[in-house]
């Protein structure tokens, strides 16, 4: 087994585990949090989540993404990066600070003027530690992430948990993410081996911010276009409308957006590594795809299925309102997981101006429907997000295969499938399950016991051999481990 099929077997083994074990931590405190506090609570942070993630992506200045793909990094490099990151977070934050009362007004919502002040020190704790995450991400090291990751969330859904208890309100989801922030920057700064120099160089800056000020834009450019509904439907709805879209879009990120950063982030450093060896490189990305496709496809599809008698039980009857919009944020998993592997194919090969102005032109799209959508409600524009998302999936599609020289048929016809399937599988759930059994924790137990069975024997039957590829990467895994 070639040493490429080694690191990304593993590195994927961990990421994996780093996710899914997240999304079990976080899942869990979710649901216990939004069981104790109200819709208008979420509504709160949610008038703030552009202000802080524009914040976040300014902080960054595309410099995590740019010390992965340097082929050699040195100190000069990783300090420059650690000071500059620092630097522009303490800039940002007094900005937000000052800015507080004006935001605070435009919602008019005194209370948010606290708030940011006090969220926005996230900011600060995350530069602290960006580089740390650098290093390990191209060690392709997951498995101390995972470990960090894990305690992080535990600390902060503790934290968040308790207070919600206490009669905080949002004070409990504010520091919620400041208590996880700060276990994550202990964590890293003990774990990864590296402590900044006090060096600064121009060179090194200048070419980190080359590649950099790509992933920035990009990064910019997708906070502005898809955390913007955030303040629109904040202040063109009330506040616990905002609540339930708030919600919807959280669980969204856990399942979806994870998935997808968990994937990615091994994409990234694998496929670079890789990149002048065209042979290996299609091969192992239609093996990727297809993978993924598969993953995705059964996971949102019980999702979508599975979100109202979920929600019902778990969430309580009071979070009803926002399942119409998981339902449609969920089929976007259809899509985004994909669409943001083929970005990220793109970067490694060198083709970062391709997926730039693929991006831009989804951004475009959002825009657009962000203009002409509102006035048709929350869910149209949801669906508008959607829809941007899966003709952005075609453009990079269409890209990574011509300038890859990749077969369409290698990676389309096993989608199409895969969406013939899906349909089936909703056919069932709709005209069956929702028509003849009645409670909803029957519902929910067959849905997601029943239906993911009947998925794979149709992908079985179908002729993939995607199951087995799965199984092949766990084995390496695993008798990698035992040699070890």
């Amino acid at each position: 087994m070639d040493s490429f099929k080694k690191r990304t077997a593993r590195g994927v083994f961990w990421s994996m585990l780093d996710s899914f074990g997240v999304y079990l931590v976080k899942f869990g405190f979710s649901v216990a949090i939004a069981r104790t506090l109200s819709p208008d609570d979420y509504g709160l942070m949610g008038m703030i989540v552009i202000f802080i993630s524009l914040g976040q992506m300014l902080m960054q200045s595309g410099f995590s993404m740019a010390l992965i793909q340097k082929k050699d990094t040195n100190s000069y490099d990783l300090s420059t990066a650690f000071w500059f990151n620092l630097a522009m977070a303490v800039l940002i934050y007094f900005i937000l600070f000052f800015s507080a009362g004006a935001i605070a007004s435009f919602f008019e919502k005194p209370l948010l003027i606290n708030i940011i002040r006090v969220a926005a020190i996230g900011i600060i704790l995350n530069s602290l530690c960006s580089v740390q995450v650098s290093i390990l991400t191209k060690k392709m090291d997951f498995r101390k992430l995972t470990w960090i990751n894990l305690g992080g969330v535990f600390i902060s859904g503790s934290t968040g948990l308790i207070m919600a208890i206490k009669g905080y309100e949002v004070w409990a989801l504010v520091f919620q993410t400041l208590a996880g922030n700060a276990f994550y920057l202990a964590g890293l700064w003990i774990t990864s081996g590296w402590k900044p120099e006090f060096l600064f160089s121009v060179s090194s800056f200048r070419s980190l911010f080359s590649f950099g000020s790509r992933i920035l834009l990009q990064g910019l450019t997708d906070v502005i276009f898809t955390k913007s509904y955030f303040p629109i439907i904040g202040k063109l709805f009330s506040v616990s409308q905002l609540g339930f879209y708030s919600n919807a879009n959280r669980f969204y990120e856990i399942f979806i957006r994870q998935t997808s950063n968990a994937v990615t982030r091994v994409i990234f450093p694998a496929f670079s590594d890789i990149q002048d060896d065209r042979v290996r490189f299609n091969t192992n990305y239609v093996r990727s795809f297809n993978i993924l496709s598969l993953a995705m496809f059964l996971g949102s599809m019980i999702l979508i299925i599975s979100s109202r008698p979920f929600v019902a039980l778990a969430l309580t009857p009071k979070w009803l309102p926002a399942v119409p919009y998981m339902q449609i944020f969920f089929i976007e998993g259809f899509f985004f997981p994909l669409m943001m592997f083929n970005q990220n194919i793109l970067y490694s090969a060198g083709y970062g101006s391709s997926a730039l102005r693929i991006d831009m032109g989804r951004k475009a799209i959002i825009l657009i429907g962000i203009v002409f959508l509102y006035r048709y409600g929350i869910k149209a524009l949801i669906a508008g997000q959607v829809a941007s998302t899966l003709l952005a999936l075609i453009f990079t599609q269409v890209a990574v295969a011509g300038k890859r020289g990749i077969q369409f048929s290698s990676v389309l016809l096993p989608v199409f499938k895969l969406m013939l399937i899906s349909g089936l599988c909703f056919l069932f759930s709709y005209y069956v399950i929702d028509r003849f059994v009645n409670p909803d924790w029957a519902q929910l137990v067959i849905k997601s016991t029943i239906i993911p069975v009947a998925f794979l024997v149709m992908v079985r039957i179908a002729g993939m051999d995607t199951p087995q590829d799965i199984w092949s990467l766990a084995m390496e895994f695993v008798s990698k481990k035992k040699v070890q």
